[in-house]
């Protein structure tokens, strides 16, 4: 069976015999739980009045006063949550062949670290049945929902700790209500309220969903899907505008323009839409796997529409002649609680569509229908702001492992720093904070395959490009996929990736999970990195100018990856600049991406200032090779057919 109580965990009895007796057959259980932050014990003050089938689509929906944790804030909102919009849940899938076992979770939150999934996932092993606890892998995905209780960067610890326990219960439930089953799968393309910020402009509309379904009953147990796109429809969104919050604000203290729902709300957005739609037509679990949403794949300038006969989602791009805004909204790409309902309701009656026309999945034909498979990986931390907010306690949970190491990174040359800071001549004296000894992470890449279904899991927010490959016509046409003004990116030929990950793999169908498992922030192609001049905040003035011109960095307000990576590889190419100009050079490379969320990071290069380091696309690259035991084909995926099916919008 499927549970979604929120009550105590109950082991069922029989689930030992079933697995005994189930040999290779495949086993499945799904389970999830509310990670709400809860007031006198419960999640009981949602009633029956939350969700997003509201008549009011600036309806913030249920106030609260105070949670029994404290003040709570947004994931990347503000301070101090006081509406729910919407139940946030931990969604866990547990599947059996042999002595395989395998845990699959997604939960409605920001960011989960690697080192807080194994906080996680050590609770749950201890509420598991004595050869689960040891055997079975697990793997914790957040959905990189912007508006549940912040997960990364300002943690009420108390919410994270009770938070923790109800993913675990969930895993735990989900293991406890194993049955055999038999597994379905489908793909198709969806565009329905999906953009890209970033040129060039590369989208993943793959829709992939598999369902499982009891043999016994013919119940749905459980349907997993995977699309891509940032869970942000109403991030900042102010909807005071259309919705009396005065009584609200006047018990929170709030008055004049701090009396405001804006960032102050949690809601699931979307995939929360799109799992009720799912639930309330075959029942079961629904776990969201989000996919490659980097640079910026998300709600953004993507028009949406109402939804009916007349007009009808088509390409999911040109709005149909006659289509009106949804309900609330001034255009098309105005956003309101209705803008997330109609993104989602779509998303979810085209899940329903595929679950109704799946194929079984064929068995490998091995002992076991499962097989897991990791990658682990060094990645060094260029962005110095990240060492800054370990150093301050600001990212994440739990204290996460970090290590000093030459090149190259292995596991015999990198040394943990045990959690020492130290100053830095530069940003202790600034912004009064030290830096993390280690600059350098581990993280993971991990391949799940169940029957001939893979499952990729990928510590971030990674480009499609690096993903599905550039476009077919890319050689010849790329100057299509560039549609900002003013914005310096490597275009064409000097746009490359190492490669593209699908063209790794050798199972039909891969299932791409970003945030799988951790979270590195965005991948950005080394040449494709642009960071701020340091001269700019550090001096000298025209510091930067003079550095340009002589052309030790190669923008006149910044610098790139790859300067920055030679310089690294190759310290004596500065030995015979002036000093004060090679230190400059030196300054922009280990500040550079740090500073851009100071000064503004150079236009179209955000993502920059939220990676963790401009290695991340080909350290990557380099694990999944090895991971796979073979190199790809090159960037450009002939199966890739761009903007064939749709129009990308014409300017931003």
């Amino acid at each position: 069976m499927a549970a979604s109580s929120d009550t105590a965990l109950e082991t069922t009895p029989s689930v030992e015999s079933i697995v005994e007796s189930a040999g290779d057959q495949m086993l499945v259980g799904a389970a999830s739980r509310s990670v709400l932050p809860t007031v006198d014990g419960t999640t009981n003050y949602l009633g029956e009045s939350a969700g997003y089938y509201q008549v009011d689509p600036f309806d913030p929906v249920v106030f609260v006063a105070a949670f029994d944790q404290g003040q709570v804030d947004v994931g990347n909102g503000d301070s101090d949550a006081a509406w729910v919009h919407d139940d946030l849940r931990a969604t866990a899938v547990a599947f059996q062949s042999g002595e395989s076992m395998v845990v699959m979770v997604g939960v409605d939150l920001y960011m989960v670290f690697a080192a807080d999934a194994a906080e996680i996932e050590a609770r749950a092993r201890t509420l598991l049945p004595a050869h689960w606890r040891d055997a079975a892998d697990i793997i914790i995905s957040a959905t990189h929902n912007h508006e549940g209780p912040d997960s990364a960067f300002s943690i009420n610890d108390d919410w994270y700790d009770h938070a923790a326990d109800e993913i675990a219960a969930a895993i735990g439930e989900a293991v406890s209500y194993l049955e055999p089953a038999t597994l379905h799968v489908a793909s198709d393309e969806h565009r329905f309220g999906v953009s890209d910020g970033r040129d060039p402009i590369v989208i993943d509309p793959s829709l992939r969903v598999m369902t499982a379904v009891g043999d016994e009953t013919g119940d749905a147990l459980a349907t997993i899907v995977q699309w891509a796109s940032h869970p942000e429809t109403t991030l900042g969104f102010a909807q005071e505008f259309g919705h009396d919050i005065t009584a609200d604000c006047a018990a929170k203290g709030w008055a004049m323009d701090d009396c405001t729902a804006e960032g102050r709300y949690f809601t699931s957005d979307y995939p929360g839409v799109m799992r009720d739609v799912v639930r309330s037509e075959i029942g079961g679990e629904v776990l969201y796997l989000n996919g490659a949403i980097g640079s910026q794949i998300g709600p953004g300038e993507a028009p949406v529409w109402v939804v009916d006969d007349s007009h009808p989602v088509g390409n999911g791009w040109t709005v149909p002649d006659g289509a009106v805004p949804v309900a609330g909204a001034a255009d098309f790409t105005d956003e309101n609680f209705a803008t997330a309902e109609a993104i989602g309701t779509q998303l979810g009656l085209h899940v329903l569509q595929l679950a109704s026309s799946v194929t079984p999945v064929a068995s490998t034909g091995s002992s076991g229908q499962i097989e897991w498979r990791e990658q682990s990986f060094f990645t060094r931390l260029t962005n110095i702001g990240f060492r800054v907010l370990l150093a301050d306690g600001d990212l994440g949970w739990q204290l996460p492992m970090a290590y000093s190491c030459p090149r190259p990174f292995d596991e015999e040359t990198c040394v943990s720093d045990d959690g020492a800071f130290v100053d830095d001549p530069v940003l202790t004296p600034l912004v009064g904070s030290q830096i993390r000894v280690g600059d350098v992470l581990r993280t993971r890449i991990v391949h799940v395959r169940i029957g001939d279904v893979g499952f990729m899991f990928l510590p971030g927010e990674l480009p499609p490009e690096l993903v599905i490959g550039l476009p077919a016509d890319w050689a010849t046409d790329s100057d299509q996929y560039y549609v900002a003004a003013d914005e310096q990116h490597a275009r064409g030929d000097d746009y490359r990736t190492p490669g593209y990950l699908l063209d790794l793999v050798d199972e039909p169908t891969t299932f791409v999970v970003g945030l799988g498992g951790d979270e590195l922030g965005y991948w950005v192609p080394l040449n494709e990195v642009k960071m701020r001049c340091a001269a700019d905040i550090l001096g000298p003035e025209g510091g930067c100018a003079a550095a340009f011109e002589a052309g030790l960095i190669d923008f006149v307000d910044g610098v790139s990856g790859t300067q920055c990576r030679t310089i690294e590889d190759v310290p004596a190419l500065l030995g015979a600049a002036d000093p004060a100009l090679a230190q400059i050079a030196l300054d922009s490379c280990r500040y550079g991406q740090a500073l851009g969320r100071e000064l503004g990071e150079p236009p179209g290069h955000y993502e920059e200032t939220n990676s963790a380091g401009w290695d991340l696309v080909d350290d990557t690259w380099a694990a999944a090779v090895q991971l796979f035991g073979r190199d790809g084909s090159g960037s450009i995926n002939p199966n890739n057919p761009g903007y064939t099916l749709y129009n990308p919008p014409p300017s931003r």
